[in-house]
């Protein structure tokens, strides 16, 4: 591939991105919480002084309480499928391998919400 025809390609790229980037659409959640939140007294100014612990603890949270749920509910219930140091899901339920998900601030709008997804990316619930 020519110099040229590489440079166009590069700048493909960057232009897609730019125009992606210009048009992302910031919303302010300052005051919104969600029902671990508010479980806990967590507020929005608490949670954004260190977003990541936060993050890790609800996310571990709301991880045990899907496997307890599902544990006690579901008769073709399994624990994490492992590939030698790799566990690409948290339970199994039946065919389904199901991986946890609790999101807060992602950066779109809409997504501070609990969400459980297959791993081939079908909802589940949301």
């Amino acid at each position: 591939m020519t110099k040229q025809k590489i440079e166009s390609k590069l700048s493909e790229i960057l232009k897609k991105y730019q125009s992606h980037f210009s048009e992302k659409v910031y919303v302010d959640n300052y005051d919104s919480t969600d029902v671990l939140m508010d479980a806990f007294g967590i507020t929005q100014k608490l949670k954004s002084e260190n977003k990541q612990f936060w993050g890790r603890q609800l996310g571990m949270c709301w991880q045990l309480l899907v496997d307890e749920l599902f544990k006690n509910t579901c008769q073709d219930y399994g624990t994490a499928l492992k590939f030698e140091r790799d566990e690409p899901c948290d339970l199994v339920a039946g065919t389904d391998a199901i991986d946890t998900k609790y999101r807060f601030g992602s950066g779109d709008s809409g997504t501070d919400s609990f969400m459980l997804t297959k791993i081939n990316n079908s909802t589940l619930f949301n």
